[in-house]
């Protein structure tokens, strides 16, 4: 049985559609991939339009973390960050808020990347100590809080949370090192004093297991001769 012309033409124009959609999407596909190709090259000159998207879902989602809505934070930090990747505050700030959601790992890939491409900023080592003194990593803590204080020395709070990772890793010297010098920045500073004091307390106890764990060696005391009448002097 043949095709009718009618069909025929039906036929076509199907076929032409089909094309054009084919054809449609495929530009569509090949604009996406060079857009998200040169999104990651760091010398690729973004469209004004990709900016301002980038700056839009940062916007947004800087005041989803200040709500504490953090999943819609790290979603649209997460969409800034495919316009934008060089942002080192958009990985700051999706940093905090893995963190509040308990997802440390996350957080401190964030606050290394926020890092690796600002290396100036007190507040990027400063979070990731915070991060790190969750995980346990009192050393990297150490480190970080460290960094934080040679880029911001009049700042107490660095001190404070150094002093912190000291206390937990058990060095009790450099805990109230770091406590005393909270207090001499800010003398009123709760914190710091709380710190002060547990320091000092687990301080004591540390003495007090020392000498009683200690055995007492006797003292001996060498008995002095007495003179010759007349003598003043004594002999030993």
């Amino acid at each position: 049985m043949g095709i009718s012309p009618i069909d025929n033409q039906a036929l076509a124009l199907i076929l032409q559609v089909l094309h054009l959609l084919y054809d449609c999407c495929m530009k569509r596909l090949i604009r996406g991939m060079l857009f998200s190709l040169f999104a990651m090259t760091s010398w690729i000159v973004l469209p004004a339009h990709a900016i301002e998207d980038a700056k839009a879902y940062y916007n947004r989602g800087t005041n989803s973390y200040e709500k504490g809505d953090d999943e819609a934070a790290i979603k649209d930090l997460s969409a800034a960050l495919v316009l934008e990747p060089k942002s080192p505050d958009a990985y700051f700030n999706r940093g905090l808020s893995y963190r509040r959601q308990h997802r440390i790992e996350e957080a401190i890939s964030d606050f290394s990347k926020a890092i690796e491409l600002y290396s100036e900023q007190p507040r990027y080592y400063f979070e990731r100590c915070n991060a790190r003194i969750v995980k346990n990593d009192f050393e990297g803590a150490i480190a970080d809080c460290s960094k934080t204080i040679r880029l911001s020395p009049a700042e107490a709070e660095p001190y404070l949370l150094r002093g912190v990772a000291f206390l937990l890793n058990d060095n009790l010297d450099q805990a109230l090192e770091d406590s005393l010098r909270a207090l001499h920045i800010a003398p009123d500073y709760r914190d710091a004093q709380r710190l002060l004091l547990e320091t000092l307390h687990k301080k004591e106890i540390a003495y007090q297991k020392m000498i009683s764990t200690t055995p007492l060696k006797p003292v001996v005391v060498e008995p002095k001769g007495i003179g010759m009448l007349g003598d003043t002097s004594t002999s030993s």
